[in-house]
């Protein structure tokens, strides 16, 4: 499963708990703004990706966090970090993982603003170790697996629309949760992340149709019709041609394994000097 990188996390959450500090110094305009820049730079990190609910809750967690105090704290930082990690926390499957997981959200940020406080006027060494700490802290919801981006959009699309783009657009969705692209070779991972760049383009453009058909009580039939029914027979080729690659990739690399047999090899030769070695130990017993 695709997840946003947890170092990217870890260095948006380093560069706010190293600044914040300084930030709370500043004066109220400037102090905000770079508050909600931290914030915001912090939530984009979590998401994996450009994603405007994520943009609005980390403005609105540095919001939150200025208003419990102007420098860092316990509340401050659980606020914080839970209201960046709040865009993943809708893409997290089933109630229990979405408690689970803004719960872990709370309790880092809570530690981390409360190392960053208590240490923030101390030597810089000291400051430095604090704020790796906090940093670490920071990414331990990604511990509770979430949908990324496209599969999450994917999903919610097939859920707008009818048949037969909702099922494709739900395989769709089930490929790239369970697909991986650490196999594929430079030019193939830019080619199918350019086709998953365009079925996601797909999905909401089939997804609006539909809803303005339905929004302006257009009857069946007629340009509209044959807009959705060009639009199905392309969200099921591009997830067809998805599906081929990745199985292709399987089985070259099934196939590469298959036929490597240099530890068979080792192992038999191995074997057989051993052999050799006994034969000869029994052999020159008196």
């Amino acid at each position: 499963m695709r997840t946003s990188p947890p170092l990217l996390t870890v260095a948006s959450a380093a560069f706010l708990f190293a600044m914040w500090p300084l930030v709370a110094k500043m004066s109220t305009i400037p102090g905000a703004v770079a508050s909600v820049a931290l914030a915001v730079l912090l939530a984009l990190a979590a998401s994996g990706g450009v994603s405007a609910l994520a943009i609005a809750e980390g403005a609105l967690g540095a919001f939150a966090a200025g208003m419990v105090s102007p420098g860092a704290s316990v509340f401050g930082g659980a606020l914080l970090v839970a209201a960046a990690y709040g865009e993943r926390t809708t893409r997290v499957h089933g109630r229990r993982g979405r408690v689970m997981h803004v719960g872990l959200a709370l309790v880092a940020g809570a530690i981390a603003g409360g190392l960053t406080a208590s240490f923030a006027h101390a030597a810089l060494p000291i400051r430095a170790v604090a704020v790796v700490v906090a940093a670490v802290l920071a990414v331990i919801p990604h511990l509770v697996e979430a949908d990324d981006l496209v599969a999450h959009g994917l999903d919610a699309a097939s859920r707008e629309v009818d048949e037969p783009a909702k099922g494709a657009l739900a395989a769709g969705a089930d490929l790239r949760r369970n697909a991986s692209d650490a196999l594929l070779d430079r030019p193939t991972s830019r080619t199918v992340h350019k086709t998953w760049r365009a079925l996601s383009r797909l999905a909401e453009a089939r997804a609006r149709v539909q809803r303005s058909r339905e929004l302006r009580a257009i009857a069946k039939g007629g340009a509209t019709d044959a807009v959705l029914t060009m639009l199905d027979a392309r969200i099921a080729e591009h997830v067809a041609a998805l599906a081929r690659a990745y199985s292709a990739v399987d089985t070259v690399r099934a196939a590469e394994l298959g036929l490597d047999d240099v530890a068979l090899r080792t192992a038999e030769s191995a074997g057989e000097a051993l052999d050799h070695v006994s034969r000869a130990i029994v052999d020159v017993q008196p």
